[in-house]
């Protein structure tokens, strides 16, 4: 009788991650699917099934890079662009969604340069946008056990010299992992705020203050990358990248 509970809890335990691996793969399935139309040039049919495996609320970053190559390849930049930025925002490291966001941006209408930057701020957003918050995590758990164990070495160990060089390890450990806690934070933050978006629509006009009997300040086009600051009633603070600031309707972006 035991035996037969222990099977039943274990059964109970195990259904819902095996249900969750089983979806996992049914959605990979469909996205296969997709990649079956893009191969044949049914472009807007890999798109169509990219689009619903998304809604299912499955995603990728190799399904986002493929719905910005199918996205590309029907002339629509703009989509093309924003999913390609969201392929980077959770794998920095694929090169190709870099290469092709960059043959993406060339077709739009707007190319603002960066405002100029500290190298110092420049190499801190690197880190900061450009390593995942599970790699940061990582690194903050091997710093603190590094750090706890060169404490513990200080507060345990009876060799005099070994314990001055692990007071010394220690404290530029501890500072590294104060460092890598900061990163962690941030990167998280970052991720989770989307406070980045790409204009969709065509041509927009950016408003001095958030109504439409304000004056124009820019007109910006489809493609066009901005940070939001501040949200108030379907309005949207924004900022380009050479600083200038205004506001927008929220419909006329999308947050990546």
């Amino acid at each position: 009788m035991k035996k037969i509970l222990f099977i039943l809890a274990t059964i109970l335990i195990l259904a819902p991650e095996a249900q969750a691996i089983s979806n996992v793969h049914l959605k990979e399935q469909e996205a296969r699917d997709g990649d079956s139309c893009y191969r044949v040039g049914d472009y807007a049919g890999a798109i169509s099934v990219y689009e619903a495996v998304l809604s299912n609320g499955f995603t990728s970053a190799e399904l986002y890079y493929n719905l910005g190559n199918a996205y590309y390849r029907t002339d629509d930049f703009p989509r093309a662009i924003l999913n390609y930025e969201r392929a980077i925002r959770l794998k920095p490291s694929m090169k190709d969604a870099r290469e092709n966001l960059a043959l993406a941006q060339s077709k739009t209408i707007d190319h603002i340069d960066n405002l100029p930057r500290l190298f110092i701020a420049r190499w801190i957003d690197a880190l900061r946008t450009g390593v995942t918050p599970a790699a940061w995590r990582t690194i903050w758990l091997i710093l603190l056990a590094l750090t706890t164990a060169a404490i513990l070495t200080v507060t345990l160990g009876r060799n005099t010299i070994l314990r001055r060089w692990a007071l010394g390890i220690g404290i530029a450990l501890g500072i590294l992992f104060l460092i890598s806690t900061a990163f962690l934070i941030s990167s998280t933050h970052w991720r989770n705020a989307h406070s980045e978006a790409i204009v969709m629509q065509q041509s927009v006009s950016v408003k001095g203050s958030p109504e439409n009997q304000s004056t124009d300040k820019m007109i910006l086009h489809a493609g066009t990358r901005v940070h939001i600051s501040e949200s108030l009633e379907g309005w949207n603070k924004i900022t380009i990248a050479d600083g200038t600031s205004g506001w927008c309707p929220s419909e006329a972006i999308e947050r990546i």
